[in-house]
């Protein structure tokens, strides 16, 4: 059994796939053999527009699978229409983004820069 990896973050704006990311999310401890992996899928909501705008959901490239206490978590966003619509906000290392996803982040930034 793997205990350790990487997840890819797969963000969609509807149902639309916009781009991925590469994050290290699973670790094994030594001490007391604890195993730190789950992190939940986010839906992100416009509190303007009252839409639920856009996903990040994570695929797991190891195989220790902890049950989770909430398997996705709603974050208030405002999507690209009411606001900047950023994906990508909090998140402070963005060397593991595909292009694709950092140009949509790019053009969404301009878009609010009006």
């Amino acid at each position: 059994m793997t205990h350790d990896g990487v997840s890819e973050a797969i963000y969609f704006e509807a149902e639309q796939l916009v781009g991925t990311r590469q994050q290290y999310s699973c670790g094994f401890s030594d001490v007391g053999g604890s195993v730190s992996a789950y992190w939940p899928n986010t839906a992100y909501f416009c509190g303007s527009c009252g839409e639920l705008w856009g996903r990040m959901v994570y695929s797991h490239a190891f195989d220790y699978r902890p049950v989770p206490t909430a398997s996705w978590v709603v974050e208030a966003r405002r999507c690209v229409g009411c606001g900047d619509g950023q994906l990508l906000v909090g998140h402070d290392v963005l060397d593991g983004c595909n292009k694709e996803l950092l140009l949509r982040e790019f053009l969404a930034l301009l878009q609010g820069v009006r």
